[in-house]
């Protein structure tokens, strides 16, 4: 017969991390409660809200053949539906015309744009959206994220919505093509956008997920990323030093951490004198300064029977034939980190790149790591290649810098490499009372 045993339970053995002393019964109200993103939108506007559901039921939820065809079709097939929708606003609605402006716009909005995110995507603080489902959107907003207070009207309303968006950047809906992204670059004023789609079929909930990052259109200035609290104008000298040196770089960090963002910025500070060759799975890296900067971005092909790739291995690969003095990689996570390591041994060639890590060091064991699904270099040996022309390591976290290491030669006896500390945030830090 089972004979239960009494046991005593012994105090754990550690010590409470110096900025998570809170007491217990503190801690949902400290870290299970969403800071909520707080959107101005028309659609909370009760009268114009209902005005524009009556709209939108009647002319798109009745007529999906036809907003298929106007989405697909021309100029002409799109006047034809907002003429629709305005006879529709005379015949049914007794507004005015300062309402049947605001009625059309959100119309407009609703069959050809981003809808009810259309807020989120004018927000300049705003960098990232993402939809989980249909009433659950959150952002990330001057690097911090938040829950916002949108929703759609139903499942059903969102899933009509990303059937049209899906159609808008022609995208496919199939099980085949599950994960799939793209760049538009024309219908929003300030911002290109970059898209990742997760179709149900690979999504666990059953559900279409979406995220959209926001890219400027006009780089942000300096001055503006010094009153972000990106950098200081000792770090911005610094980065102009380096650069017009010749030593590459590796900004690391977590997403919508800020690495493309300086990164950009950084690209305009190569002398114009040198070429540059930028690859890139989407169009986020750009300049309207350099002369000799060509832009490249990852593409697939399909095919009946087969399909075609082109990687950034390949667009790499044709640059090291091309005589190029720089190379940047919008985001290193796989096997065209090996150009990294052998460009600068064969060629005398830099690069950049961004990468995610956890920290400045992190980043070189990532990357090598990244290397060796293509290659059978060892670890040490990838790093040691590193030594071969002056290289800088940049880490950040919440758009702002962290960290800058500098590669300060290879260690023979201990097998590693050697960094040279130039900032670290954590020693300018107050001391928590």
């Amino acid at each position: 017969m089972y004979k239960r045993r009494d046991y005593k339970m012994n105090l754990l053995n550690y010590k409470p991390h110096n900025d998570l002393k809170i007491l217990k019964s503190d801690y949902e109200n400290v870290f299970l409660q969403p800071e909520i993103y707080h959107v101005s939108s028309l659609y909370s506007h009760s009268q114009i809200r209902n005005d524009f559901i009556n709209l939108r039921t009647n002319i798109v939820d009745l007529n999906p053949a036809m907003i298929t065809k106007c989405i697909q079709g021309t100029e002409q097939d799109f006047i034809m539906l907002m003429n629709k929708a305005k006879e529709f606003l005379k015949n049914n609605h007794n507004c005015g015309d300062a309402a049947q402006t605001i009625l059309l716009d959100l119309f407009q909005e609703c069959v050809f744009g981003y809808y009810i995110l259309t807020p989120l995507i004018k927000a300049a603080d705003v960098s990232d959206i993402k939809i989980y489902k249909w009433n659950q959107i959150t952002c990330k907003a001057n690097g911090k994220r938040y829950v916002t207070d949108l929703s759609f009207e139903s499942e059903e309303d969102f899933n009509n919505w990303f059937d049209r968006i899906m159609r808008i950047h022609r995208l496919t809906m199939n099980e085949e093509s599950s994960l799939q992204h793209c760049t538009d670059r024309k219908g929003v004023d300030d911002f290109y956008l970059r898209i990742d789609v997760e179709l149900k079929h690979i999504v666990s909930t059953e559900t279409h997920n979406i995220h959209i990052r926001k890219m400027p259109k006009h780089k942000y200035t300096w001055d503006y990323l010094k009153k972000a609290g990106m950098l200081d104008d000792e770090m911005i000298l610094y980065l102009k030093d380096r650069v017009v040196s010749g030593y590459g770089f590796l900004i690391s960090g977590r997403g919508g951490s800020g690495k493309s963002t300086l990164l950009n910025n950084m690209i305009d500070l190569i002398p114009f004198y040198e070429s540059v060759l930028v690859s890139q799975e989407s169009d986020e890296l750009y300049s309207n300064v350099h002369p000799q900067i060509q832009f490249e971005h990852t593409m697939e092909i399909k095919r009946p029977n087969e399909k075609i790739e082109y990687t950034l291995e390949d667009e790499l690969r044709l640059g090291l034939l091309q005589d190029i003095d720089n190379f940047v990689i919008g985001e290193i996570k796989g096997g065209e980190a090996l150009n990294c390591f052998t460009t600068a041994m064969s060629t005398g060639a830099r690069f950049f790149g961004t990468i995610h890590s956890n920290s400045a060091a992190g980043s070189v064991i990532r990357l090598a790591q990244c290397a060796r699904y293509v290659s059978d270099y060892s670890m040490e040996t990838l790093e040691e290649m590193l030594t071969a022309t002056p290289f800088t390591l940049i880490h950040m976290s919440n758009f702002s810098i962290d960290e800058i290491l500098e590669i300060d030669g290879w260690n023979t006896s201990m097998q590693r490499l050697e960094y040279l500390k130039v900032y670290n945030k954590k020693d300018h830090l107050k001391p928590c009372a």
